[in-house]
């Protein structure tokens, strides 16, 4: 509460001249008070009357006032009032700046719980000889009382002072009507009647979210603040990011961040369309959905509209702060504060930074009886999807299947160029009404000019097909065509023009009084805005020394730096620095400014990294490989080069810990063959399995499993690359060290040695080694057995593809019969699994083809006729023609502690994907 904004709202009566009836007001905006209709009298005061308002904190004199709005029924008692602009009234300094930020937010109580509350108004019970002074209450809103007749009742214990009744409807509390119900930032109603309470207090008051609903109320309120008034849910504010969009415009670069939403909305009309019907009309009560692709493809900018639109239709609609810790370890936020039988739409961007958290909220919220919905942003599916952190198999499925939707880019349509030359006038014309707020620009006529622009000749080239690179274009075309441009040749990308028009503003605050760092390079003040969008800082000590290593950087100049770095970019909550946004402009700047060589054998990152912490270390090789994920243009071809050859450098020579490597891979999105994440992904599992393999000698009874784990995991990367001879020499130190610590540990290396030797034999028959393979598959065969015989209730899938495998192996090395005696078995066991897993259909039409397959060589028509049947009617089921490789592991659970390898035993990787390259019987074709 800011007790600078209460205001003393005065009424006069008409019939006793020179008496006046008293009430409490809230400033919402510099010159409009919030109160309570009732002190009005009935009388029709709107546009005219007797009002003044008087503010105690900056004196005595009264200022007329005018109702421009009011409203009292059976479920709103509240007015506004404006101060009149004429009479030298001076709004408190906490209302002087309306720009940057909302002056008021507003809430609502969203569960059952109690919740605390404050008020503080002009109560009778406080009336001196002087005047009325303020009363400060304490209390609590039960969210169920009154709930019904739409209005929050204050409860409280609070001492009052003694107070002898005058007769009529007066009461001590009388004057405070009209005062503001607050719960922390957001005010949630205002205070309408005190009912008296035998015991105690309780006080009437109407809520905000019927405020909000009344159309005209929030014209009035957005047209004297400047700023739409969102409704917020209360109780996990803490965990959530301001409804708001943000403001605060101190630099070019902040007019193109997804949160100040500077350019107005428009296309997504299908994507928007499914995802309100997902969020309305899905069938189920909770649902998970992904929204991924490159940045700058405008996901979060959808996510915040649709969360606008659900809002707007009585949701409640909110964004997870994006900086919470996502620690094996740490203590899980409070997720029962998101309890509500409102419907719910909570949004999760950078989700792949957030796997454990993810999982410990989708834990909560599936139990949930109310329609609620979890949109998940991220550059990519990874493993940060698939894999199991520690979460219950039910927990796994709902995300592991939760549909995924890629965003493609906005502007995809390079044939048509009148679309997106309108959509650069929109966004020059959206972005001219605000670059005269950014403070360092020269003063300039911007919305003119936004007007006689021409669109770059070249706008329908590739690269302006995402929203984010159009809009750089529209700013940088403004930018450039205002009174002071930076130089550059026109051929150069639209980031580094927006980067030097930037570096304006890091220079000008660098060489203000506050900081006294005119005297530092300007190359050492851009290395230090690279330092800390790349490294970032969760505290002081982070940033101080993380900084020791920025060439041109005098010795101790490392706090003047910091602080600077803190005052360019607002910071989140608990995070020290701020960065540079847009994540496509930070990644430009990093890539150009931290990878290039200081000397033969030394570049800027690599003298950083061994100061960073293990969390900026993580955070430096996700910014990096985000670099690397994104479309590669030309001139982008060699910073991101230069960007991998530095991760391969500061992993040989100086490698994180490893957990550190492990986050960073479940960060990745999926690699496939061609992209350049997949040397990336390579490159991370080569050093981990490096790590683990240091940990396996030092103890191998500790380590000695994940080790065998993370063999199988980079042999698999390394198959599906087609490094077949790689994948294999894996497998094999696999399979030895697996069979050396079965003895010593057989629950938990057993299942992992197993499946080290069924892919080590279909490495091998990829290479056409048929022969080579019948002793591994044989042997994975076994240890299956072994295990089903000491777990009769295990999965028996492994087993299932583990004989699937080996009829293959049988039949290629010669072996039919004995072949065909295998697959008719494999088809026995996931026939038992299909029936216990509808999932496996599919492996077992695979395993009636390949039974199909081996009979019909031996010349058994009839019995192959019948598999074959038997396969079609499951595709026919399945709607499709194609059967695929077999799967396994759908239900496996490990025995091995999920902290100690990051979960990844529960899913330990195949080398076949349950969908992959299609096989079809020589009878379908």
């Amino acid at each position: 509460m800011e007790f600078d904004r209460i205001v003393q709202v005065r009424v006069g009566r008409p019939e006793s001249p020179g008496r006046a009836s008293l009430a409490t007001g809230y400033l919402v905006a510099p010159r409009l008070a919030l109160t309570a209709a009732h002190v009005l009298g009935g009388r029709p005061l709107r546009g005219e009357g007797p009002v003044t308002v008087c503010r105690p904190e900056a004196g005595e004199q009264r200022f007329k006032a005018t109702v421009v709005w009011e409203r009292n029924d059976r479920t709103i008692d509240a007015a506004l009032i404006e101060v009149d602009h004429n009479g030298g009234w001076q709004p408190p300094d906490c209302l002087l700046d309306v720009r940057t930020r909302p002056p008021q937010r507003w809430g609502h109580l969203i569960g059952p719980r109690p919740h605390p509350v404050i008020v503080c108004g002009f109560a009778r019970m406080q009336k001196e000889v002087t005047g009325r002074r303020e009363e400060q209450l304490t209390g609590h809103v039960h969210p169920g009382t009154g709930r019904s007749a739409s209005r929050y009742e204050i409860l409280s214990t609070n001492p009052t002072l003694p107070w002898t009744p005058t007769g009529g409807s007066t009461t001590k509390w009388s004057g405070i009507s009209g005062a503001a119900l607050l719960c922390g930032d957001l005010l949630i109603g205002v205070v309408a009647q005190d009912r008296q309470a035998t015991d105690g207090t309780r006080l009437t008051a109407t809520r905000a979210p019927d405020l909000l609903a009344d159309d005209e109320f929030r014209s009035i309120v957005s047209r004297y603040s400047g700023w739409q008034p969102l409704l917020e849910p209360v109780e996990p504010d803490h965990l959530l990011a301001p409804a708001a969009c943000a403001r605060d415009l101190r630099s070019p670069a902040m007019l193109l961040r997804a949160d100040t939403e500077a350019v107005a909305f428009y296309g997504r009309t299908h994507e928007l369309h499914c995802l309100l019907d997902w969020c309305q009309n899905g069938p189920d009560t909770f649902e998970v959905r992904a929204l991924v692709g490159a940045g700058g493809q405008g996901k979060t900018r959808l996510a915040r509209h649709l969360a606008g639109v659900l809002r707007g239709a009585g949701w409640v609609a909110a964004q997870l702060r994006a900086d919470l810790a996502d620690t094996p370890e740490g203590p899980s936020p409070d997720w029962s504060t998101l309890d509500t039988a409102e419907p719910l739409l909570l949004i999760v961007d950078y989700a792949e930074t957030l796997p454990r958290q993810i999982r410990r909220l989708i834990e909560h919220l599936r139990r949930t009886r109310h329609r609620t919905r979890l949109l998940l942003i991220a550059r990519g599916e990874g493993e940060w999807k698939s894999e199991a952190f520690g979460a219950g198999p039910d927990t796994r499925e709902i995300l592991a299947t939760a549909p995924t939707d890629e965003l493609s880019p906005l502007n995809a349509c390079s044939g048509d160029y009148g679309t997106r030359t309108s959509a650069f006038t929109r966004a020059a014309r959206d972005l001219g009404q605000l670059l005269g707020q950014v403070p360092g620009l020269p003063q300039a006529d911007w919305s003119a000019l936004a007007l006689s622009l021409r669109p770059p000749e070249d706008l329908n080239d590739a690269r302006y097909e995402s929203a984010l690179a159009l809009q750089m274009a529209a700013l940088v075309a403004l930018l450039q065509h205002g009174p002071d441009p930076v130089e550059g040749a026109p051929d150069r990308p639209v980031e580094d023009f927006v980067l030097g028009h930037e570096a304006r503003y890091w220079e000008g605050t660098a060489a203000s009084p506050m900081f006294r760092l005119g005297d530092l390079r300007p190359s050492t003040l851009r290395r230090a805005v690279a330092v800390a969008a790349l490294f970032g800082a969760a505290t002081t000590q982070e940033a101080l020394t993380v900084l020791r290593d920025v060439p041109g950087l005098p010795p101790n100049r490392e706090w003047d730096v910091a602080e600077w770095l803190q005052s360019l970019y607002p910071p989140s909550p608990g995070r020290y620095w701020g960065h540079l946004q847009p994540d496509r402009l930070a990644e430009r700047h990093v890539t150009t400014h931290l990878t290039r060589s200081v000397d033969q054998d030394r570049t800027v990152l690599t003298g950083l990294w061994a100061h960073a912490s293990g969390d900026q270390q993580l955070r430096a090789i996700t910014v990096l490989s985000r670099a690397a994920v994104s479309p590669v243009e030309s001139h982008r071809l060699t910073s991101v080069a230069e960007a991998f050859t530095v991760l391969q450098t500061i992993l040989k020579d100086a490698p994180p810990a490893p957990r550190v490597l492990l986050d960073a891979t479940v960060a990745l999105p999926y690699p496939t063959r061609s992209d350049a994440i997949a040397s990336l992904d390579l490159l991370l599992h080569y050093h981990l399995v490096i790590a683990y393999r240091d940990l396996a000698t030092a103890s191998p009874g500790t380590y000695g499993f994940d080790f065998v784990v993370l063999l199988n995991d980079l042999s698999a990367r390394f198959h599906q690359l087609r490094m077949r001879s790689h994948a294999v020499t894996l497998l094999e130190k696999a399979v030895v060290t697996g069979r050396r610590l079965v003895h010593a540990d057989p629950d938990s290396t057993r299942p992992a040695l197993a499946l080290a030797l069924s892919n080590l034999a279909d490495a091998l028959a990829h290479m056409d080694q048929h022969k080579k393979a019948l002793a591994p598959a044989e042997e994975s065969v076994g240890e299956e057995r072994r295990l089903l015989r000491a777990d009769p209730n295990g999965d028996e899938s492994y087993l299932a593809l583990a004989l699937y495998r080996l009829s293959k192996c049988l039949k290629l090395a010669g072996h039919k019969e004995k072949g065909v005696q295998v697959a008719q078995e494999a088809v026995a066991v996931y026939r038992r699994v299909a029936r216990v897993n509808p999932d496996y259909e599919p492996s077992l039409a695979r395993a009636l083809t390949s039974l199909d397959i081996q009979l019909d060589d031996l010349g058994r028509q009839e019995e192959s006729f019948a598999a074959w049947r038997e396969s079609l009617a499951i595709r026919d089921r399945a709607g499709t023609l194609q059967s695929f490789e077999p799967s396994a592991g759908l239900g496996r659970k490990w025995a091995r502690d999920s902290t100690t390898i990051r979960d990844r035993a529960g899913t330990l990787q195949s080398f076949e994907p349950s969908a992959g390259l299609g096989h079809v019987s020589s009878r379908d074709q």
